[in-house]
């Protein structure tokens, strides 16, 4: 069955519009199993070419093509050099977590507390408890809901007092799973990443050492400490407290108290078990099953004929799994897709900003799409509220570089050669969308 699409404009045509039209307008005219793989580019094309003739594509073409297990399907665009993995399911919880963790610091200990389920419940607890912030007003799920795929719904995270902070809060399925955490990368481990919103000024506006006090006067804390870590913690020797995190635990009068008090059950309390329980339930967290679920599962009719069109223009013509790949749909590495604002209003250097090193200059990390559907405003930033919107940019090359200057500005950002314009039609790109909704 052929599914037209209507007429395009030829790419450098698009590319030259584009370069005259401002962002802002832009916008209100509105993304094996278990291997690396090769790249791909010419069977991603071939694949084109098989299921696509003058009159549109062949979607029982495309059907047979995609109805075995993921492993025979046609190989993605890929460009040179890149490393991809194949789509999968998710990793269970209950799946060995050494399997799945990464290799970070502390993967081990992580590890061993995601098995235990008292550790799990008291993070959870946690996550949603207000009294982690100076004044009470905010917790960790203010800015990651459930609801929203663990996002917030906003464009940039609001924190205690309503400040407002520079990009948006950071969807958390991909987050055990990811080498470096946070848009730019400043947390080496899940344990750092959940104590770097307590401590910052625009978020819970708190310390470690105030949010152990104020836990250890409550009630049900002490013996939920208790039951899930054991009594009073061991000091710890000179050479394993310096190997902490300094963001997390510098202030944390109340965590070296603890471990020269009598073992009672306010003293089970402290920074580094609150820091564990809250990454061990974030670690346990893990994406609604879709029915892109069930295709990857050998549901060949869990799709229908749009978001399969969807699906295979994702992985050639949209060029979306060069970033995109893997069980959650991102590769853990930062690019620049040209929407740092350099030296406007809203600049933001992204990785740069924690590393100094120019090569990061505009990068940020490529973030999961599974469940995206639910996690808009999307972007680093927030800045677009429609997915219709957003793959409209990404069609066109996305945003614009720096202008050249003379003599050459070294601090300039270099958009990511993976960004190109993509010379998709109106229906192809309702397709793209169809498909998203489906992760």
């Amino acid at each position: 069955m052929p599914l037209r699409g209507k007429s395009r404009l030829r790419p450098n045509a698009l590319a030259t519009v584009l370069h005259a039209i401002p962002l802002a307008l832009l916008l209100a005219t509105a993304s094996s199993a278990s291997g690396q793989q090769p790249a791909s580019t010419p069977s991603g094309m071939a694949s084109n070419a098989a299921c696509h003739d003058p009159t549109g594509w062949n979607i029982a073409c495309l059907r047979a093509r995609y109805s075995g297990p993921a492993a025979a399907w046609p190989a993605p665009t890929i460009d040179a050099g890149v490393q991809w993995h194949e789509w999968a399911p998710v990793p269970p919880v209950a799946s060995p977590p050494l399997q799945w963790t990464a290799a970070n610091p502390g993967q081990a200990e992580l590890a061993a507390d995601v098995a235990r389920p008292a550790i799990v419940a008291l993070g959870q607890m946690l996550f949603f408890d207000t009294r982690l912030s100076r004044k009470g007003e905010v917790s960790c799920a203010s800015c990651h809901q459930p609801q929203r795929a663990f996002t917030d719904g906003l464009p940039l995270a609001v924190g205690e007092d309503k400040l407002m902070g520079r990009r948006r809060s950071t969807p958390l399925y991909a987050a055990p799973f990811a080498p470096r955490l946070f848009w730019d990368g400043r947390a080496a481990s899940l344990r750092e990443q959940v104590m770097g919103p307590l401590h910052d000024p625009r978020e819970m506006n708190h310390d470690a050492a105030g949010a152990v006090a104020r836990l250890r006067q409550t009630d049900m804390y002490p013996k939920r400490f208790l039951e899930a870590f054991g009594g009073a913690p061991v000091a710890a020797s000179p050479a394993a407290a310096s190997a902490l995190p300094t963001v997390a635990w510098a202030s944390s009068a109340a965590t070296s108290t603890a471990s020269t008090t009598a073992s009672t059950p306010a003293s089970a309390i402290d920074a580094d078990r609150l820091a564990r329980a809250l990454a061990a339930y974030v670690a346990s967290l893990r994406p609604e099953k879709t029915r892109f679920d069930d295709f990857l599962a050998g549901r060949a009719d869990a799709l229908d004929d749009t978001e399969l069109l969807g699906l295979h223009l994702f992985r050639t013509q949209g060029r979306c799994m060069n970033c995109h790949n893997g069980p959650l749909l991102t590769d853990h590495k930062f690019h620049n897709i040209g929407l740092s604002f350099y030296g406007r209003r809203n600049q933001d250097l992204g990785r740069y900003e924690a590393t100094r090193d120019p090569a990061d200059l505009g990068r940020f990390r490529t973030p999961s799409l599974r469940n995206v559907a639910q996690a808009g405003p999307w972007m680093h930033n927030g800045l677009f509220p429609d997915l219709r919107g957003l793959l409209r940019m990404y069609n066109a090359g996305m945003g614009r570089e720096a202008p050249p200057a003379d003599p050459p500005d070294p601090h300039a950002p270099r958009k990511s050669a993976h960004i190109k314009p993509l010379d998709l039609s109106p229906a192809e790109i309702d397709a793209l969308l169809a498909f998203l909704k489906t992760l």
